[in-house]
């Protein structure tokens, strides 16, 4: 009778850990793979000023522009406004000059920053 209950205790813990392991592999969808967060994007690269634009595996926007000179975090907050219409998860622009990438005051690996906004 012992034997019989750990054969069950030990198959009901390896069914467990199975639904575990296969819930687990469900988050492995990037932030740009998203349905929402697709969608927004799509319609931001519309915007005319907007050169290029993605998403990050970090779950950020960043779009490139033409620096006239003017800070861009009123633009920056205006994307917000795409992406609440979408429903997508990005929460946080940032908007940079288009091809300073490799210019001395670049912030990242994107370019240089013209302006950001958190959307939440």
């Amino acid at each position: 009778m012992k034997i019989r209950n750990s054969r069950k205790t030990l198959i009901s813990l390896i069914i467990i850990q199975l639904i575990f392991l296969i819930i687990g592999c469900g988050d492995n969808v990037k932030p740009a793979d998203e349905p929402n967060n697709k969608s927004a994007l799509e319609e931001i690269k519309k915007e005319p000023k907007i050169k290029e634009a993605i998403i990050t595996d970090a779950n950020v926007l960043y779009v490139s522009v033409e620096d006239d000179g003017t800070k861009r975090n009123g633009y920056a907050e205006y994307l917000c406004g795409i992406l609440k219409e979408n429903k997508a998860s990005t929460s946080w622009v940032k908007v940079v000059k288009v091809n300073s990438i490799n210019e001395e005051n670049s912030d990242n690996a994107y370019g240089v920053l013209l302006g950001e906004a958190n959307c939440n």
